[in-house]
């Protein structure tokens, strides 16, 4: 039998590392990597909550349209089934001067124009909408500002037989949308 012995040459493996070069290679590589996430990915975040964002305002808005005009056109107009109309019978309509609340609180509005410079933040949108609703429109304030106006909704300075309703709301990210509708005195 042939001897073996116990004990054989140590192997050196030979060990490389990155080079200089090769390291600022990948710093070069991770830097514009970050850049193009900053400037491409991360604000389609952003946008993508825009379309819930713009149908919220939307809900909002239309939630104060439905309630707003289902009031009385005027303070001075019969609120037993409308059979006297303000500007009729010797009944003036509120002069365009003092349109706003007559004295009430909002949730005794009984016409049209107590909305009239109707606004909120964030911060009071739980009186206005109560709690529940109020958690889905966290940043949202709103502002309502009511006028006589003209068949094509433009203000006027002198009573008409319309009143234009126009709700500005303004979303978490700042954004306005502004909304109008015409209540006429019929």
């Amino acid at each position: 039998m042939p001897r073996t012995s116990s004990t054989q040459p140590l192997m050196h493996s030979t060990q490389r590392g990155f080079t200089l070069v090769e390291i600022i290679i990948g710093i070069v590589v991770l830097g514009i990597s970050i850049v193009l996430l900053t400037v491409l990915v991360f604000p389609q975040a952003q946008r993508s909550a825009e379309p819930l964002l713009q149908q919220r305002a939307s809900a909002l808005s239309q939630a104060f349209i439905d309630e707003i005009s289902a009031k009385s056109f005027d303070e001075n107009s019969d609120r037993q089934g409308g059979l006297i109309r303000c500007g009729e019978d010797s009944t003036t309509c509120t002069v365009p001067a003092n349109l706003g609340p007559d004295g009430e609180t909002r949730d005794i509005f009984d016409d049209v124009d107590d909305y009239h410079q109707l606004e909120t933040t964030a911060a009071t949108l739980e009186d206005a909408l109560g709690d529940d609703i109020a958690a889905r429109y966290q940043g949202f304030s709103y502002a309502i500002n009511v006028c006589y106006s003209d068949n094509a909704g433009n203000c006027q300075t002198v009573i008409t037989e319309f009143k234009r309703i126009q709700i500005t709301v303004t979303t978490s990210f700042g954004q306005n949308f502004v909304f109008s509708t015409l209540r006429g005195n019929y």
